[in-house]
């Protein structure tokens, strides 16, 4: 049972970074339209919270397996240092590849996210400025059409 476990939770981690690569092409993608001030822009991130929940099942999965897998090692938490311990230093290697691997696609994905809330923010200011309106451009021209004294 524990080896299938951990091939589960592996196989599991192997599926999530697929996911999130997916998820990197879209914030990609999400970029270009936000960039280009395109209204599909929102079909896309659309597309990433279906796949954001996806990925939250598949964590939750893994959270059973690694709970199950803490339990039947008797190890205290879900860990390399603790894996490393009761498995097999292949396993453990591979494992932190992964979560390498993982912490890597997130950072890069928070890359492009931050790049799409900074078009976002400017878009919204340059829409949110003030605008002149007849009276209030009458009242500068006439202020500085005064003579300076």
């Amino acid at each position: 049972m524990n080896d299938s476990t951990i091939v589960n939770i592996i196989n599991n981690y192997q599926r999530q970074i697929e996911m999130y690569e997916h998820m990197l092409e879209l914030a990609q993608q999400q970029l270009k339209l936000v960039e280009d001030q395109s209204p599909s822009a929102g079909e896309i991130l659309a597309e990433r919270h279906r796949l954001m929940d996806d990925i939250s099942s598949l964590n939750k999965q893994n959270q059973v397996w690694q709970e199950t897998l803490c339990q039947s090692m008797g190890i205290e938490s879900f860990s390399l240092s603790h894996l490393s311990k009761v498995v097999d230093a292949v396993v453990v290697e591979e494992m932190g590849q992964l979560l390498k691997d993982l912490g890597l696609i997130l950072q890069k994905i928070e890359v492009v996210d931050k790049s799409i809330q900074d078009h976002l923010n400017q878009q919204l200011s340059l829409r949110n400025r003030p605008r002149a309106t007849h009276s209030s451009a009458q009242q500068a021209y006439q202020k500085g059409s005064k003579p300076k004294s």
